[in-house]
């Protein structure tokens, strides 16, 4: 009877998971003005990076009427370009060139005016926006290992089935990893921009906080951000970084970029593509000092990398001996049997390095 009550709360969890994510909610100040909206179901502790750098943290959350409150955090520190502004730029120092990967998760993706539909298979249109991404990073001279691999369909097990096309790519040592994704919001208008006199769409960047790997994954997406801050001030609309993990446990440098919505004109996408080629290949590959250095760089994520497996590790044990305290108990149905049972299964898994008992 446990058994069938666990697996029907597990069966209830995903299905709500998936409706969740098909939902848009209002996220607001404080005053209940408007801040953003979101696809998805915020949670507290999400924090937002606006277009003008304010930063807020979610507070609240209200599903049945789809919004949630944040609390303005004030104004977000950016990093420094000034090696932009002095044009002192060099190509990397690292002798392995430039290499950076894209992959496509919600293979469906499409763009209403130009097909007709919002969702696409067996293929999306997002598809061609991810290979005008690779054709304008390949004039830079930036090597792109690209995987139109499908992975439908549209669901809470969609990032499960790309984490295979996510592993593979990152199996060539590219540098960074984009999963390219556009919005879901109605209104257009929020991603339409200007951008040296022709119109463009803003993108979204998006990073899961329930990573090991989290803290560099917004380091990498602010350092984005503020790039194209100089380079192209309308380009990066804002930075969500909310729950889940987008596969980007896998690279430090990992983000998910959202090209538009779906109420968008593909054109507009497809253009904005140049711009955020260059701003992340400056990121990557431009500077002399700093994140944006590329030797400092690639040094800097191997040691984050390597940070982040032990991290990885520890959750897994952790989370471990948790299962079998929480199964030993169960199973014995007192709590001083159940710890002797959990010591006994650490010694043999670990060969006598753990729970090893005292000498008589």
């Amino acid at each position: 009877m446990k058994r069938l009550v666990v697996c029907l709360f597990a069966i209830w969890m995903i299905f709500s998971s998936a409706q969740a994510e098909e939902k848009v909610y209002t996220i607001t100040d404080e005053a209940g003005e408007m801040i953003t909206q979101y696809i998805g179901l915020p949670e507290k502790g999400d924090e937002y990076i606006s277009h003008t750098n304010v930063h807020y943290v979610v507070e609240s959350v209200d599903e049945k009427a789809q919004t949630a409150v944040a609390r303005r955090q004030g104004t977000y520190q950016m990093p420094s370009v000034e090696w932009l502004r002095d044009g002192n730029l060099t190509q990397p120092v690292s002798g392995r060139g430039q290499a950076v990967a894209i992959y496509c998760t919600h293979s469906d993706e499409s763009y209403e005016p130009n097909d007709g539909t919002h969702s696409e298979t067996p293929r999306g249109s997002i598809y061609d926006v991810a290979e005008a991404l690779k054709a304008n990073f390949e004039k830079l001279g930036v090597t792109v290992y690209y995987d139109n691999e499908t992975h439908h369909p549209h669901d809470s097990g969609a990032y499960k089935r790309s984490r295979a096309t996510a592993e593979g790519l990152l199996k060539h040592g590219v540098d960074a990893i984009f999963d390219i994704h556009r919005d879901g919001i109605e209104d257009p208008n929020q991603y339409k921009t200007t951008i040296e006199g022709k119109e463009g769409t803003m993108v979204r960047l998006l990073v899961g906080r329930s990573n090991q790997n989290s803290a560099e994954n917004k380091a990498f997406a602010v350092q984005i951000k503020a790039v194209a801050d100089e380079l192209y001030p309308e380009l990066i609309r804002d930075i969500y970084i909310g729950k889940g993990t987008y596969n980007q446990d896998l690279s430090p440098n990992s983000v998910l970029l959202e090209f538009g919505t779906h109420t968008l004109d593909k054109d507009l996408a497809l253009r904005s593509t140049e711009y955020m080629a260059e701003t992340i290949q400056k990121t990557l590959y431009g500077g002399v000092s700093g994140s944006a250095k590329s030797g400092a760089t690639v040094q800097t994520n191997t040691k984050e990398r390597d940070k982040g497996a032990w991290s990885g590790i520890g959750w897994i044990i952790g989370g471990g001996i948790a299962a079998a305290i929480v199964f030993a108990i169960v199973s014995t149905g007192r709590l001083k049997p159940a710890m002797e049972k959990v010591k006994d299964g650490a010694r043999e898994m670990t060969g006598g390095l753990f729970g090893k008992k005292k000498d008589k």
